[in-house]
C-alpha cells in the first residue's frame, strides 16, 4: 500500500477531523446565515453521532491504521444533507442506530452479554418509534448475534425483546398521562403502513434526492465491493462486524429504493451504516485510481451539498 499520495495523506494526518468539523460547522450555518435552536441541537446530535463512531472504530479497531475517516465521512455526509440539520426525526434515528452498533459490536463472542443486548435493542428500540426500518432491524439483530456475534443465549433473546419494548411502553405511559392515548395507536399504525412499491415515487423525490441517493449508494457499494475481496486482510472479529455492516448497508438501500416515501430517516440509517465501509476504502487503499476516485468523491461530495443546502431552496 502506498502512503504517500493525497488520499492517504488526508486518511492518516491529525488535522482531517478539525477541519471535517469547521467545514461542517459551516454547512450547518450556510443555508439559514444563522443558528436557531433547532439546528443547534441538531448539530449537537450529530457531533455526539460523531463522536460514538470514533468511539466504536477505537475500541473495536474497524481500520487497522490511525486514523479518524470513519467518523469524518459520517461527519461530512450528515453536514451534506439539509434534513439532517435540524432535531429531527432523521437525526435521532442516525444516533440511535449508531450508539446501538457500538452496544451490539460490544456482544463479541460474549457469553454473558445480556446488558449490551437489552441496551443495544433499548436503542433500536427509540429509533423504530421514528422508523420502520429500526424495527425490522431486530429481527436482524438476532440474526447478527447469531452468526456473526455468536453470544446469543435465552436470556439474551428475552432482554432483547425488553429493549426493543420498552420505549414503547414509556411512550404509552406518557400518552396516558396526557390523555394523548391516540398518539400511540399513530405510532403502532405507522409501523403497519407499507406503501406499494412505485418506481414513480422514487422518481418524484427531488432532484436534490437523487444527487444524494446516488452518491452515497455510489460510495457504499464501493465501500461493500473492496471489503469482500480484501476481508482476509481483517481480523475475525473485525470481519464479522464489517459482515454486519455490509449487510445492513444493502437492505438499507433495498428498503430505500423499495420505500422513498420514508426517504429522510433510511438516507441518515444508510449514511451511519455505509461510513465504515467508506472510511475502510479511502483509508486502506493507495492505488492511483483510489487516489482519483477519492479526489472526485470529496467534489461530488461538494455538488450533494449545493445541491442540498442550496438547491433545495429553490424545490428544484
Amino acid at each position: 500500500m502506498v502512503h504517500n499520495r493525497f488520499q492517504n495523506k488526508v486518511a492518516e494526518s491529525v488535522a482531517t477531523m478539525p477541519v471535517c468539523a469547521v467545514l461542517a460547522t459551516i454547512l450547518w450555518w450556510w443555508p439559514q446565515q444563522s443558528f436557531a435552536l433547532s439546528n443547534i441541537l441538531g448539530w449537537l446530535l450529530c457531533a455526539f453521532t460523531t463522536y460514538i463512531c470514533m468511539e466504536t472504530n477505537g475500541v473495536q479497531h474497524i481500520i487497522r491504521i490511525r486514523t479518524r475517516m470513519m467518523a469524518c465521512v459520517w461527519l461530512m455526509l450528515a453536514a451534506s444533507l439539509s434534513f439532517m440539520h435540524p432535531w429531527g426525526a432523521p437525526a435521532i434515528c442516525a444516533i440511535c442506530l449508531t450508539m446501538s452498533y457500538y452496544l451490539l459490536f460490544r456482544c463479541y463472542q460474549l457469553y454473558d452479554s445480556t446488558i449490551w443486548i437489552y441496551h443495544s435493542f433499548l436503542f433500536l428500540g427509540v429509533g423504530s418509534i421514528f422508523s420502520s426500518a429500526m424495527l425490522f432491524m431486530g429481527i436482524l439483530y438476532y440474526l447478527y448475534l447469531i452468526g456473526f456475534l455468536r453470544s446469543l443465549t435465552w436470556r439474551g433473546f428475552w432482554a432483547g425483546i425488553l429493549g426493543m419494548a420498552t420505549p414503547y411502553w414509556c411512550w404509552a405511559i406518557w400518552c396516558f398521562f396526557t390523555n394523548k392515548t391516540d398518539m400511540v395507536m399513530e405510532v403502532l399504525s405507522r409501523h403497519l403502513e407499507w406503501q406499494p412499491v412505485s418506481w414513480q415515487a422514487l422518481v418524484d423525490l427531488p432532484l436534490a434526492s437523487h444527487v444524494s441517493i446516488g452518491f452515497v449508494c455510489l460510495l457504499s457499494i464501493v465501500g461493500m465491493i473492496h471489503y469482500l475481496q480484501t476481508k482476509y486482510n481483517d481480523k475475525i472479529h473485525v470481519r464479522m462486524i464489517l459482515y454486519i455492516y455490509t449487510l445492513q448497508t444493502f437492505l438499507l438501500i433495498l428498503y430505500l429504493l423499495l420505500q422513498p416515501c420514508q426517504y429522510q430517516t433510511t438516507m441518515a440509517l444508510l449514511v451511519a451504516s455505509a461510513s465504515p465501509l467508506i472510511a475502510h476504502y479511502f483509508s486502506l487503499t493507495g492505488s492511483w485510481l483510489s487516489n482519483i476516485f477519492f479526489i472526485l468523491s470529496l467534489l461530488l461530495c461538494g455538488a450533494m451539498a449545493y445541491f442540498n443546502l442550496w438547491m433545495t431552496s429553490f424545490n428544484i
